[in-house]
């Protein structure tokens, strides 16, 4: 099993339709064109295992996603004076290795400044 390859599906939904597959493939990532401005949709993903011994095995699939894309309101001249500035970097949110390791230098810190403090109170 170990090295099997992996195919993804995606599926989308626009109103109260039923799903229809719009991907099928290896890729980690798909965007989507062609999405009306306005509308409600609703996407999932599932992954399958392509075994050489036995046929594909499909797992679950994700929780449904709903997106409404917005309607561009500036036009191509246009400026705007709402949202960030032209060249700045949009603020992320930390991911869990960096908050690990953010946790582990506090908690580093705190056990050198507790070591200084028993040395200079205790151990004179």
């Amino acid at each position: 099993m170990k090295g099997d390859p992996i195919i993804y599906t995606v599926q989308s939904m626009m109103g109260n339709s039923e799903y229809k597959q719009v991907y099928k493939g290896s890729a980690t990532s798909y965007q989507m064109s062609g999405l009306q401005p306005n509308s409600e949709y609703r996407f999932r993903v599932c992954a399958i295992r392509q075994c050489q011994d036995a046929p594909e095995l499909s797992g679950p699939y994700s929780p449904t996603v709903t997106l409404s894309p917005q309607r561009s309101e500036l036009s191509a001249g246009s400026v705007s004076s709402v949202g960030p500035r032209a060249g700045a970097d949009p603020v992320r949110p930390l991911t869990d290795e960096q908050w690990a390791a953010l946790i582990i230098m506090l908690c580093a810190v705190i056990s050198i400044l507790i070591a200084f403090i028993i040395q200079y109170f205790v151990i004179k």
